[in-house]
């Protein structure tokens, strides 16, 4: 009788303690937001200026974020599973606009990163067959794979001119004396944000991310709508100056 309650309470410890494991998580919410000049973005209206003296309004603000991971106190990673980890933004679509990431150790967090766009392993062509995603597709002589982002509007030239003002950013090209493509570059970058934040088991955490459209123009780069033009999908020099502006474009808030 003595073995048959140590067996039984042995097996009634064990599904206990994985009942126990498997609830004590908690889940968060991202929220994304968008401003110029610390105020939230308005769309269709030629309104803002940027650093460069470059009059622009924004029609569009669309891009992926990926291969996030959540920092605990004790230095160690959660990474970010749900949807493949990857999550596509669109200012049009309100449901894009939130991300409810389930599953979350409960604990203190310090810290957030992730992949803005797609690296080299998720950026593969004809990886998403649906909308909206499927039509984020970036063309195939020019590297494959997907945008990492797009703003699409309207800007004033220096002739007093309306141009298309087409903010695409993804894989770029370096091209050989000949005109053609002797590699690609991969201009995704990785986005690091401190924070303190704690997920509690059956609780959500609500995190604000915020991108702060004018620091694309000049932080730390100045860039000039004038010089690149409507378009810059083939234009590595403008990849590059917006890889390196985009990393301090966000912020995170609670």
């Amino acid at each position: 009788m003595k073995n048959k309650t140590f067996y039984f309470a042995v097996i009634a410890s064990i599904f206990l303690g994985a009942s126990c494991n498997k609830n004590e998580n908690g889940s968060a919410v991202f929220i994304f937001t968008h401003t110029v000049d610390g105020v939230y973005a308005q769309f269709n209206r030629l309104i803002y200026t940027n650093t460069a003296g470059n009059q622009y309004q924004i029609n569009e603000i669309k891009y992926f974020i990926s291969r996030m991971l959540l920092y605990d106190a004790n230095g160690k990673t959660v990474e970010i599973a749900q949807d493949e980890g990857i999550h596509y933004v669109d200012c049009s679509l309100l449901n894009t606009l939130r991300w409810e990431i389930d599953g979350i150790p409960q604990g203190k967090y310090v810290a957030i990163s992730f992949v803005f766009g797609l690296d080299r392993d998720d950026n593969i062509s004809n990886r998403f067959v649906n909308p909206p995603e499927s039509n984020f597709s970036w063309p195939n002589h020019l590297g494959g794979g997907y945008h990492y982002m797009q703003i699409n509007g309207k800007f004033l030239n220096k002739e007093g001119n309306i141009q298309n003002m087409n903010i695409h950013t993804g894989i770029g090209q370096i091209y050989d004396e000949n005109s053609g493509v002797a590699e690609f570059a991969h201009n995704y970058f990785i986005v690091n944000l401190p924070i303190m934040f704690f997920v509690h088991v059956n609780n959500t955490q609500t995190l604000i991310l915020n991108m702060e459209v004018q620091r694309w123009f000049d932080t730390p780069n100045l860039y000039n709508f004038d010089d690149f033009g409507t378009g810059i999908m083939q234009n590595q020099t403008a990849q590059q100056l917006l890889k390196e502006n985009g990393e301090n474009v966000f912020f995170l808030n609670l």
